[in-house]
């Protein structure tokens, strides 16, 4: 088996006007399908900032406080 070969590094300067024009010449299927595939990749980020979020409150301690905060939150906020 071959390796996969690395892309060329590419310009982002000229990237640009070149995704543009294929973008332009897509069709609406392919359109919807690099939609899908953009609100992925942003979906991953999304999680990956909330999961180091989530990180940087474990380690400060907030996460083992959540009973403590919605004992309190319970007390101020009766529903009955």
């Amino acid at each position: 088996m071959k390796a996969a070969q690395q892309p060329m590094p590419v310009d982002l300067e000229k990237l640009k006007p070149i995704l543009h024009d294929k973008i332009e010449r897509m069709d609406g299927q392919h359109l919807s399908l690099l939609n899908r595939v953009l609100l992925q990749i942003e979906a991953e980020e999304l999680a990956e900032r909330l999961s180091a979020g989530f990180d940087q409150d474990y380690e400060k301690g907030v996460m083992q406080r959540i009973p403590e905060l919605v004992k309190r939150f319970r007390a101020k906020h009766r529903y009955t």
